[in-house]
């Protein structure tokens, strides 16, 4: 009798703790997003050059799309030729597992020497749990204004 009790206890608390770990996922995924992006913006205001983050499948060089197994570069443009080069590289960020980044109409997140973004326009862009069970609070969307403040609303998964 106790083994059918723990049983069903066990039954009721596994999806909640599965849940519980996308989750922790999606938030560990979102703070280290921000710091990226606040440590490329940082850096091109020390530096008084350009500074980026783009898309990486192999933390060596930018990639041309962002997608799941892509993490993340930082780099600096100290010498203005807006050209990447490894020796430019300030932090590499490895892809987090479970979850998915959705990117459109752009591949590298710029700054300038005054935090602002290089073309002066707004980026947004969305992360979510790979297994994003409907009406969970998994999705996060990410707002870059062209001052260069990023700004993050959480949603649920469709």
């Amino acid at each position: 009798m106790t083994i059918g009790i723990a049983a069903i206890l066990l039954a009721l608390a596994l999806p909640s703790f599965t849940e519980s770990i996308r989750s922790n996922r999606v938030s560990t995924a979102t703070n280290q997003i921000l710091a990226t992006i606040n440590l490329a913006r940082a850096e091109a205001l020390r530096s008084k050059s350009s500074a980026r983050v783009c898309p990486t499948l192999d933390g060596v060089q930018c990639a041309t799309t962002w997608d799941e197994k892509a993490g993340m570069l930082v780099w600096t443009d100290e010498n203005g030729n807006n050209k990447f080069d490894a020796s430019k590289v300030k932090r590499v960020i490895e892809p987090q597992e479970g979850i998915v980044t959705t990117v459109t109409g752009f591949n590298e997140i710029g700054f300038d020497d005054r935090g602002r973004t290089l073309d002066q326009k707004t980026r947004a862009f969305t992360i979510k749990a790979a297994q994003c069970k409907t009406g969970a609070y998994n999705v996060r969307s990410f707002d870059i204004s062209r001052t260069g403040r990023v700004t993050v609303i959480r949603g649920t998964c469709p």
